[in-house]
């Protein structure tokens, strides 16, 4: 991902303040800090946990979109405030900084909502009092996330087709929580994100598994190495492939697959979050087994499917047995 920061500026959310504190300068771009805070956290708002869409000609956010480049801190000021009057009704959401950021990826034009709730830490202070001088402890509660943290919450929105990839989290309003950056600020429903689908995928799969008298652990180690290898192959989530993979010969299984993951919320994107290939790579290139011993395994899925580096064996008593063979060097990493 090769991010070119064209503008950025940042304005402090302080809800016992009152309004937020709108900045009228930019960020210095010069300082390699700021530049390196900035584009990691934009790189941060790709991942498992992100949705994507588009969004509607006629929303309050397209319609501020054409301000962007030329008249930026107006654009910034009048985003964040269509967020905050949303934000602001809530009763647990908590006081942050926001960052918008003018960008380009790809030789294409977006900006970034960079949301970051403030922390509590501890820091020192040094004054000089009638006595000489004096090193304190203070608590600052205004500090933000490193970073290598992502967003608490954000969106970039790619400006001439508008679309967007989004983290949102969900705050209480009147009693009730839910996701309010959607339904309100950007007035769209996106689609879900790559966990909410793979979670669908799983708790469809230990259904069938019950069903159809399969271990649920080897149905779930299949599915995982099926995801995993139909997003290297085509950069989406491939079902019908997933189904094949899993379910083989077995064709009732695979017809019941594909009717109860659609019934249970799947949907079917051809087009995922940027990074989805590197997130799949850390997240389902390998297996992670907890066994009722309380041994948990980590296998590489070249592995687990190679029966002369490991095998699962069924016992008659109805117990496993997991035979880990040709074993070089062992390694006791603290």
């Amino acid at each position: 991902m090769d991010i070119y920061l064209k503008k950025a500026v940042l304005h402090l959310i302080d809800r016992e303040a009152g309004d937020p504190v709108f900045s009228q300068v930019e960020l210095d771009l010069t300082a390699e800090y700021i530049r390196e805070y900035l584009i990691k956290k934009i790189m941060k708002l790709s991942n498992a946990q992100t949705k994507t869409g588009t969004l509607v000609e006629d929303s309050e956010i397209s319609r501020m979109l054409p301000m962007a480049q030329e008249q930026f801190i107006d654009f910034s000021e009048q985003f964040v405030g269509h967020w905050y009057q949303f934000y602001k009704d809530s009763e647990d959401a908590p006081n942050c900084d926001v960052f918008v950021v003018l960008y380009e990826e790809d030789a294409q034009t977006h900006v970034a909502f960079i949301k970051a709730n403030y922390k509590e830490a501890y820091t020192h202070f040094t004054e000089l009092d009638d006595q000489g001088l004096l090193n304190k402890l203070i608590l600052n509660r205004a500090i933000l996330s490193g970073k290598t943290q992502k967003p608490d919450e954000g969106i970039t929105i790619q400006l001439a087709e508008r679309s967007y990839e989004l983290i949102e989290k969900k705050y209480t309003f009147s009693g009730d929580k839910r996701f309010y950056f959607s339904q309100d600020v950007i007035e769209s429903v996106p689609l879900p994100s790559l966990d909410e689908n793979i979670n669908v995928i799983k708790k469809v799969a230990k259904k069938l598994s019950d069903k159809f008298e399969t271990p649920t652990y080897d149905v779930l180690a299949n599915i995982q190495e099926a995801v995993f290898e139909t997003i290297e192959e085509s950069g989406y989530i491939d079902t019908q492939e997933i189904a094949e993979k899993v379910f083989k010969d077995n064709v009732s299984a695979k017809l019941a697959f594909q009717e109860e993951i659609i019934e249970k919320g799947f949907v079917e994107q051809t087009q995922m979050v940027k990074e989805v290939k590197e997130i799949s790579e850390k997240k389902f290139s390998k297996q992670k087994l907890k066994l009722s011993n309380g041994i948990e395994l980590i296998v590489p899925v070249e592995v687990y499917r190679n029966p002369d580096l490991i095998e699962f064996v069924n016992n008659p008593d109805g117990t496993l047995s997991v035979m880990i063979k040709n074993i070089e060097e062992i390694q006791n990493r603290l």
